[in-house]
């Protein structure tokens, strides 16, 4: 088992990884520090006798599906990808069921997959190592079908309701000043909101009419800022850890964020957590829908699926991850 901090993130053990044969990088231009990014892992690739790598640099319009795939077509078995949680979701996208692996460089302003996996505490040096030599564990893939477009990869969570628009209000500016706390900032501006009615099915069980702030789908235990969501939550377990959070008054929010906070295991009347494979949401009108932080708007019906251990990635060694774990209670 590989724990990170507190909590366990993989049920299986990652495996060693042989050297890269092609290696490709796809940038986000406009992501802190990529250029400095970029050129350690050209150095470091250097160095190894990995060759030159492929660059790809993402655009607005193609924000790093398009570049994956084209990397893909090249011959790549090795895809790091530069920026932030968006940008490993439209790489993964184009990789997902393939043999080819991930190398991860976190940019972003959430990282909450670089997190979950202890790779957001090293430097940009290390990190490039991780990406180009660690080894290799295969996480879970979701796939979000929106209404009737098509099916949209996610590594973390997909959330409907308030929690995407908590969100869509986080600014850019105050995400770049902030960082993951900026998420709980634009989300105390949602607490006060009502819950929204939802028909909630999970696999093949009956549906459900509830009122919920938010229904998410989690495949990672923590969200951004390390807030622990999915306690019993791994990467690679092939189960979505889907939470409901029936709030009827503000007040039920402070058991709610000290829990997030303290990482105790005691129950919470308003958060209900069950897992399960498939996950259909229809709410009782139009609600934003968010993938991994990506915001897509207006949405009927929520369709939810995943693929076990569908992504190659490369993580630090188990040491690195290693941590003890926190007490329960």
């Amino acid at each position: 088992m590989i724990l990170h901090r507190s909590i366990t993130v993989l049920g299986c053990p990652p495996e060693p990884a042989p050297p890269p044969r092609k290696v490709a990088i796809v940038v986000n231009p406009r992501a802190w520090r990529a250029s400095t990014a970029l050129a350690e892992l050209l150095r470091r690739s250097r160095l190894l006798g990995l060759g030159l790598p492929e660059v790809l640099a993402t655009t607005p319009e193609s924000p790093g599906r398009d570049q994956a795939a084209r990397a893909a077509h090249r011959g790549a078995d090795l895809v790091v990808a530069i920026g932030g949680d968006g940008t490993l979701r439209e790489v993964a996208t184009s990789l997902a069921g393939t043999a080819i692996c991930l190398g991860i460089i976190a940019l972003g302003s959430g990282n909450v997959l670089a997190y979950n996996l202890g790779i957001l505490g090293h430097d940009l040096a290390d990190q490039a190592a991780i990406a180009l030599t660690g080894p290799r564990a295969g996480l879970d893939v979701g796939w979000a079908s929106c209404d009737s477009a098509a099916p949209q990869a996610f590594l973390t969570m997909a959330g409907i309701g308030r929690d995407a628009s908590a969100v869509a209000r986080t600014r850019g500016r105050l995400k770049a000043r902030l960082g993951p706390f900026a998420y709980g900032l634009a989300g105390l501006g949602e607490a006060l909101r009502a819950a929204v009615p939802m028909r909630v099915q999970r696999d093949d069980e009956p549906a459900r009419n509830l009122m919920t702030w938010t229904v998410l789908a989690g495949i990672t235990p923590a969200a951004p800022g390390g807030i622990l969501i999915h306690p019993d939550g791994l990467l690679d377990d092939g189960l979505l850890d889907v939470l409901e959070v029936p709030i009827r008054h503000p007040g039920q929010w402070l058991p709610v964020g000290w829990k997030g906070i303290s990482h105790h295991r005691r129950p919470v009347p308003a958060l209900r957590s069950r897992q399960a494979h498939r996950l259909f949401v229809q709410p009782a009108g139009p609600q934003p829908v968010q993938l991994d932080g990506d915001v897509f708007q207006r949405v009927h019906e929520l369709r939810i699926d995943l693929a076990a251990r569908a992504l190659a990635v490369r993580i630090p060694p188990a040491k690195v991850m290693a941590a003890p774990r926190r007490p329960a209670g």
